[in-house]
């Protein structure tokens, strides 16, 4: 099979960036400037450029395209390229390529047969009016993110996804959920990946959670509210706890390392004190380990942005207690201090983070030197 021609390849690409090539929505002819097509296409002068204009000669002979002059009695000097979107389907079939209104038939077919999968009642009505609002702007050639603007395999695999997550019962990890619902262990993680900062924040979003918040009125917006979780529901504590599980107290303080103390442990305590004077919650692990090695009397306990399990301690501990965070010093390390103060509800004061330290980790101030209070000179 011949090659297309470069210089009508290079006109599909110009209408295709054009409104009526997005949208299908025109009123005029595109006009397009000869010496542009021609560069695009590599024909500027010589030889390649006499079979370039050859063929928009040929182009127009076959209805294709109209060409017009710089000047109406010198017919050889071309100037501009005059094509109706009308002959859209005449210059791509040419091509031997999709047009662009195919490729929005396409597109939105893929919306509106999603409307016919099976869907909880609850979320049934949200689903087909969420499907026709994405079939209208395919066909209207507006943005369909996060999926593709053309009719692909991945679109399918998503659009087909949504009604499982939905459906979902019961608290599972999400690479356990992953592997059940796409035979892969880590296709939750990418689709549910914050788009900020390519990292798990408290809760898990990204492309999953707009298109599940989408669909149900806001209702879900994260796996998290599914019970799809990044990590198991706990915290990670040291220091003096005691909880009254069953009518009987279990002292953890008594333990000299560390200890992860489960969120429906903490929910069922009837009862849960501490002899600590100060909270301190510590960012990174390996910092809190070996602040948790110096048995300094004050609870510890360890969270980057909070976790369910993390908050729901520290909602439980004495309000007159003392709160305090230790992180590192740059922004991430200062919006995760802001976000545990929001969240929790506590007064929480910085430990150790002033601004533009450099360099801004908390294991660069070394092993604490001080085993009580504030550890470090």
């Amino acid at each position: 099979m011949k090659h297309p021609p470069p210089v009508l390849e290079a006109l599909a690409r110009h209408y295709e960036r054009r409104l009526a090539g997005r949208t299908g929505e025109f009123n005029r002819d595109v006009l397009l400037d000869v010496e542009d097509l021609l560069h695009d296409a590599g024909a500027v002068e010589g030889d390649s450029r006499a079979v370039a204009e050859q063929q928009l000669r040929e182009a127009e002979q076959a209805g294709i395209l109209k060409l017009e002059p710089l000047h109406k009695r010198d017919r050889a000097s071309l100037h501009q390229v005059r094509f109706s979107p009308a002959a859209e389907a005449c210059l791509f079939d040419f091509l031997g390529r999709s047009s662009p209104k195919s490729v929005r038939d396409a597109l939105a077919r893929q919306f509106a047969d999603a409307a016919a999968h099976e869907m909880l009642a609850r979320w049934r009505e949200g689903w087909k009016a969420w499907c026709e609002r994405m079939r209208a702007a395919a066909l209207a050639g507006k943005s369909v993110e996060p999926f593709d603007r053309h009719p692909s395999a991945d679109n399918e695999k998503l659009l087909a996804l949504l009604p499982r997550l939905l459906a979902w019962e019961g608290e599972s990890l999400v690479r356990f959920t992953s592997c059940v619902l796409c035979g892969d262990s880590k296709t939750l993680e990418s689709l549910a990946t914050s788009d900020r900062d390519g990292v798990f924040r408290d809760k898990l979003r990204g492309k999953l959670g707009r298109l599940l918040e989408a669909v149900t009125n806001g209702q879900i917006s994260t796996l998290d509210d599914l019970n799809i979780l990044p990590n198991p529901r706990f915290a990670l504590v040291h220091g003096p706890l005691k909880l009254r599980l069953d009518n009987e107290w279990l002292d953890l303080g008594r333990l000299h390392g560390a200890f992860r103390l489960a969120e429906t442990d903490i929910e069922r305590a009837e009862r849960l004190v501490t002899s600590a004077q100060r909270c301190l919650t510590v960012e990174n692990e390996t910092s809190f380990h070996e602040l948790a090695k110096l048995q300094s009397g004050d609870l510890l306990i360890q969270t980057s942005y909070p976790g369910s399990g993390t908050l729901t301690l520290l909602s439980r501990l004495p309000t007159k207690m003392g709160f305090w965070h230790f992180g590192d010093c740059d922004e991430a390390g200062f919006d995760i201090f802001r976000v545990l103060g929001e969240r929790s509800g506590r007064a929480f004061r910085p430990l150790h983070m002033q601004a533009g330290r450099i360099p801004f980790e908390q294991e660069a101030l070394g092993r604490p030197t001080l085993k009580h209070w504030p550890f470090y000179d």
